[in-house]
């Protein structure tokens, strides 16, 4: 499906070169600084046969440090996703700063996370070395291959000629690590559709083309590395006599998320009765483009047009670097009551931000919506369903208000649905969010405003977590799938049981999991099985009414934790 067309840029042999010309052919050796920065590994969550770490480097030192590497090695556990770096290796791994995360400042730190399965009875915790850590002892990322020692002034930390893959990653896209100096490589997804199959799209990066890809029929995340500059420009161009049409969600440069729908260059949108009449559009209903602007973020220019990323993102359940347009800046938002325009509606949510919020670290985003009736302040009054506290400063929290006029979200055309498509374009635009980690829950409506923005907005939430809801809340359906953990009581006479049956059914069908389900925690939940890869559902059937369960703000917290 993938044709590809990646244009040579001579780096390969210039590594190639740059390492013999230091004797290191078959042994690369990564500097780690006498007083260099703190690395800690740390397991954030853990289940049955998997995991969720994260490792933080901090500034020890009295000067700011840009650019860094870790390195780490498992006995039996293995990493499917990561988000934050830029990850490479099979085990052992590395990762490396993206772009916006590559400076430190002096005592400040910065986060990378990861998934993985165990393999085994409990997580690892594995020493971890690189060019900002203390060096660890060689024996704990060393092969079995004959290492040689090689000395220098400062100290070093060798790593076998096995890791040459994982170290330097000279691979078709001639990735390197932080340590070769090889001019900057920026990473691009675009995630598309074709209506037809028959459908292709070009990337342009500064005029030149970059690569074409093949199109799905359902939305897929298309990725590259180049070193190019200038605006970044998709393009369609095989029309078939207006029989085709391309539906492009976004394009993602070095972990920031643009969306398609708010970029006003598109020559390809349909309105007024011609092509070019109706951006901003997600749509490419003719031959055009989109101008997503420039690489690196400045504004654009008037003539645009004339992982191991790709390891990781070619899984469904991939993050790849996800800070948001927010992040390295100071925070623009402040805690508390917020009022935002919608269509000419005034709107308000309450915020919360950590207290130790750091601009450097992409925050988990976690929606809590009220239920009939109530507000935006009795979701704060119950530390949003719970949540908070267990949070422990990982994630930032929204509380929106229902419409003025309407005991709850009832989404009359759209405007809950804009508000909250406002509400992330704010977020993500002044705080450093991360965009692969965002969620929703909330109980009877606001379990039934989870469920519609689970089926309307599955690229942009993660998962859901709805109690005691159902399909009221109005919305158009994706037909995509989104992870879902769903609590509800038998005897609830308000919002019947099998209602949220139904709606749990609509979740099973669009991840595609069997009719399986084994027993997990917290009891009485079970999960199915078969499932899309990192798209379970897990149902929670409880005796009781229309009420929270005892266990909602653990069950669900410790799902949104797998992510």
């Amino acid at each position: 499906m993938n044709k590809s067309k990646i244009l040579p840029d001579g780096n390969l042999h210039k590594i190639k070169q740059s390492l013999l010309n230091v004797g290191i052919a078959t042994t690369i050796v990564s500097a780690a600084h006498t007083a260099s920065a703190a690395c800690t590994y740390q397991i954030d969550n853990e289940w049955s046969n998997g995991f969720v770490a994260s490792i933080t480097v901090k500034n020890d030192t009295g000067a700011a440090v840009n650019n860094w590497s870790v390195n780490w090695q498992y006995a039996n556990n293995r990493i499917t996703n990561s988000w934050n770096a830029n990850l490479s290796g099979s085990n052992p791994y590395t990762a490396t700063n993206l772009n916006w995360n590559g400076s430190i400042a002096a005592g400040q730190s910065v986060s990378f996370g990861f998934q993985g399965n165990k393999n085994g009875n409990s997580a690892e915790r594995p020493p971890i070395n690189g060019t900002l850590c203390s060096a660890a002892p060689v024996s704990s990322v060393a092969s079995s291959s004959p290492v040689s020692s090689v000395r220098s002034s400062s100290s070093v930390a060798v790593v076998s000629s096995s890791q040459i893959s994982s170290s330097v990653a000279l691979s078709s896209s001639s990735r390197v690590a932080s340590s070769v100096p090889t001019g900057t490589r920026n990473a691009i997804t675009v995630r598309a559709l074709g209506t037809t199959a028959t459908e292709s799209i070009t990337l342009s990066v500064g005029g030149t083309e970059v690569q074409s890809w093949a199109l799905s029929t359902v939305m897929t995340n298309y990725t590259v590395e180049t070193a190019l500059v200038g605006d970044v420009v998709v393009t369609f161009a095989n029309d078939d006599g207006g029989n085709a049409d391309v539906r492009i969600d976004y394009v993602n440069v070095n972990g920031v998320t643009r969306q398609a729908e708010v970029q006003t260059e598109n020559t390809g949108a349909w309105g007024n009765n011609r092509c070019g009449g109706g951006a901003p559009s997600e749509w490419l209903h003719c031959e055009g483009y989109i101008n997503f602007g420039s690489v690196t973020g400045e504004p654009r220019s008037s003539s645009s047009v004339a992982s191991s990323i790709s390891s990781v993102s070619s899984s469904s359940s991939s993050r790849t670097g996800a800070g948001s347009a927010g992040c390295g800046a100071p925070a623009k938002l402040t805690n508390g009551r917020r009022t935002i325009n919608v269509n000419g509606l005034n709107r308000e949510y309450v915020l919360d931000i950590p207290s130790n919020y750091n601009q450097n670290n992409p925050y988990k985003l976690v929606f809590g919506w009220h239920w009939r009736g109530g507000s935006a302040n009795d979701v704060v009054s119950q530390g949003y369903y719970g949540m908070k506290s267990l949070s422990n400063n990982s994630a930032i929290f929204v509380a929106p208000d229902r419409a003025a006029g309407t005991d709850g979200w009832t989404n009359a055309n759209g405007r809950d649905i804009a508000f909250l498509q406002s509400m992330l374009t704010q977020l993500k635009s002044s705080l450093c969010i991360d965009e692969s980690r965002i969620f929703s829950t909330g109980w009877s409506y606001g379990g039934m405003m989870s469920f519609a923005v689970g089926r309307e907005l599955p690229s942009t939430f993660r998962a859901i977590a709805p109690v005691s809801g159902a399909f009221l809340t109005p919305h158009v359906d994706s037909g995509s799938a989104t992870a879902a953990w769903i609590a509800h009581g038998t005897s609830d006479n308000v919002v019947s049981h099998s209602s949220g049956a139904q709606a749990r059914d609509a979740y099973l069908r669009a991840n595609g999991c069997s009719n399986t389900t084994v027993p997990v925690q917290p009891s009485p939940c079970v999960e199915y099985q078969n499932c899309s890869s990192g798209k379970p559902v897990v149902w929670c059937s409880f005796n009781g009414g229309h009420t929270q369960p005892s266990f909602y703000s653990s069950g669900a917290w410790n799902f949104f934790n797998r992510f």
